[in-house]
C-alpha cells in the first residue's frame, strides 16, 4: 500500500467516491488500506464536512503502521471462528499463533468489517480487585440461568480464582444440592482440593437458618466457605465474567434444540476456554490451563521466540501437571491431597 499523504480535500474526494463504488474499491484506487478510508469516514461523520476540511491530523514520529495481508487474513479468520471475541482477545489469540499485531490495528480491521464497540458499564470506585496467589487456593462457583426452547436450564460453573481454569460444570433442568456437591467432588477427584470456595447466598449454597447439606459437605471436606456480599455480584467477578463469556460466545451464537446438544456444545466450549482461548484477565496471552498447570513462563517464552503454540502437540506439552495440593486446617494440621485423595501429614 502507498505511504503517500493526502490533503483533507483529497480525502474528501476519495470518500465521495467510496459512497458510490464502496470503501474497499475506493481505497484500492487511492492506494491505501481500506481501514484508512474507514477512519476518514468516521472522522467526517464526527466533524462534518467543514470541520473535516480544516482538521489537522497529527504526525506521529514512529510513522504509520502498515497492516499486512497476512495479518488482515489472520484477524478476520480468527474473528470468524470466534464471533464473540473483542479486539483484545483476537490480538492475544493471534500472538499465541506467532502473529504480532496491535489491538488498535485489530480494532480497525474489525470495525471496517462490521464490528461495533460495546460500551462497558463499571463502577471502579466500588470494585476492589483481588486474586488468589496460587492454583486451588480459592475457587468461585455460580449458577447461570438461560432458556432452551422456552424451558429454563441451569449451568453450574466452578472456576479456579488464580488461573480462571474451569474446574467443573453441570447443565441441569433443575438445581439441587446434590448436583452442586457433585461438581465439587468431581473437581477435587480430578484436580485436587481447593482450600476455599466463594459463592453467593443462593438457596443451594446457603441457609438462613442453620447450615444446609452443601455447607455441611464443605465442612466435612475441610473446604472453607466464603459468601459474597448481598446484592454485590462484583465479589464473584471472575465467575460472573465467565458467565458473560459463555453467554456471548456460545449461548447467544448457537441455539440449542435440546439439553443433550447443549451439553455437547458446552463441553467443547469449556475445553476451548481452558486450553486454547487467550484470557484477558491473566495478561491476554496465556490460556487458563497454562497458569493452572504452572507452565506460564514456558508459554510466554515460546511466544517471545515467535513460536506457534496453538497446535495440539504444543498444547499437550504445557498441560501435564502432578495434581498435588497441600492444605493446612485452622488447627495447624497438614493434609496432602494426591489426585484428590487425602494423605494426612500430622501436626507441625
Amino acid at each position: 500500500m502507498s505511504t503517500q499523504s493526502f490533503t483533507q480535500a483529497q480525502k474528501l474526494t476519495i470518500l465521495k467516491s467510496a459512497a458510490t463504488v464502496g470503501i474497499k474499491k475506493a481505497a484500492k484506487i487511492a492506494g491505501v488500506h481500506y481501514t484508512t478510508v474507514y477512519d476518514w469516514r468516521n472522522k467526517l461523520k464526527t466533524l462534518g464536512e467543514e470541520g473535516f476540511l480544516t482538521y489537522q491530523p497529527s504526525r506521529p514520529g514512529r510513522g504509520k503502521k502498515i497492516i499486512s495481508a497476512q495479518q488482515e487474513a489472520a484477524v478476520l479468520e480468527c474473528w470468524k471462528s470466534n464471533p464473540g471475541f473483542g479486539p483484545g482477545q483476537i490480538r492475544g489469540q493471534l500472538r499465541r499463533a506467532g502473529i504480532t499485531i496491535s489491538t488498535r490495528s485489530v480494532r480497525k480491521l474489525m470495525q471496517a468489517n462490521g464490528y461495533r464497540l460495546q460500551t462497558k458499564r463499571s463502577d471502579k470506585s466500588s470494585t476492589q480487585r483481588f486474586e488468589a496467589s496460587r492454583p486451588l487456593e480459592l475457587a468461585q462457583m455460580d449458577i447461570l440461568e438461560f432458556f432452551i426452547n422456552k424451558a429454563k436450564v441451569y449451568l453450574i460453573l466452578l472456576i479456579d480464582d488464580f488461573s480462571r481454569f474451569i474446574l467443573g460444570w453441570r447443565l441441569l433442568d433443575q438445581t439441587s444440592v446434590d448436583a452442586v456437591i457433585g461438581v465439587i467432588s468431581d473437581a477435587v477427584a480430578r484436580y485436587g482440593k481447593m482450600e476455599e470456595l466463594l459463592t453467593d447466598r443462593g438457596f443451594v449454597f446457603y441457609s438462613w437458618r442453620g447450615i444446609n447439606r452443601f455447607e455441611k459437605y464443605l465442612e466435612s471436606e475441610r473446604i472453607d466457605h466464603t459468601h459474597a456480599r448481598p446484592h454485590h455480584p462484583q465479589t464473584l467477578g471472575k465467575v460472573e465474567a465467565c458467565n458473560r463469556r459463555i453467554k456471548q460466545e456460545l449461548i447467544a451464537q448457537q441455539p440449542f434444540p435440546n439439553l443433550h446438544e447443549a451439553r455437547g456444545a458446552i463441553e467443547r466450549w469449556v475445553d476451548h476456554f481452558n486450553y486454547r482461548r487467550a484470557h484477558q484477565g491473566i495478561g491476554g496471552f496465556l490460556v487458563p490451563a497454562e497458569r493452572f498447570h504452572g507452565h506460564a513462563k514456558e508459554a510466554l517464552s515460546a511466544m517471545d521466540k515467535g513460536f506457534d503454540i496453538t497446535g495440539q502437540d504444543a498444547i499437550s506439552s504445557f498441560i501435564e501437571r502432578s495434581v498435588i495440593n497441600l492444605v493446612m486446617n485452622p488447627e495447624g494440621r497438614l493434609t496432602l491431597y494426591l489426585l484428590g485423595q487425602p494423605i494426612d501429614l500430622g501436626g507441625r
